[in-house]
């Protein structure tokens, strides 16, 4: 079954995460003078900040890992539901869609077909010479108008 696999990422700390988050204190502290003090030993330092910040990346990716295997085995236990005919020709759609293959598109797709929204054999787009000068047409439009906002902002 076709899927794309989720990446796992880092937490980076960097210089700019530790300016705004030292801006933020700030803005903090200049939006009531008279209790800045307070304000301030109330605030954790960056190190803090950043070490939570890292925890809360940690968990986050552990709980979307488990939403998307729990999604996915949802999705399979779905398409195990039809009858085999019908499983396959799902499956064969799936395949050949430019979809994204996460098991939310798939749920999606699942869904649509159970509420009579998806065609699984659709017509295949011909180009006709009418239809590429449709495009052309739209196309020019949208790079004038493009060009009018950019000459209204200068």
């Amino acid at each position: 079954m076709r899927f794309d696999k989720a990446g796992h990422y880092e937490f980076r700390d960097t210089d700019r995460k530790r300016q705004a988050f030292a801006r933020k204190q700030k803005r903090e502290q200049e939006r009531y003078p008279l209790f800045a003090e307070e304000i301030a030993e109330g605030q954790h330092d960056v190190e803090a900040e950043m070490t939570s910040r890292r925890k809360h990346w940690d968990r986050h990716q552990v709980s979307d890992r488990a939403r998307r295997a729990y999604d996915w085995k949802r999705a399979r236990a779905k398409l195990g539901a039809y009858p085999e005919g019908e499983r396959r020709e799902l499956l064969a759609y799936w395949q050949r869609c430019q979809w994204p293959g996460t098991p939310t598109y798939l749920l999606s797709m699942i869904h649509m077909h159970e509420t009579g929204r998806l065609d699984l054999y659709p017509a295949p787009v011909e180009l006709t010479e009418e239809c590429r000068a449709a495009c052309a047409a739209t196309i020019e439009r949208l790079m004038a108008r493009a060009a009018a906002s950019r000459a209204a902002t200068c």
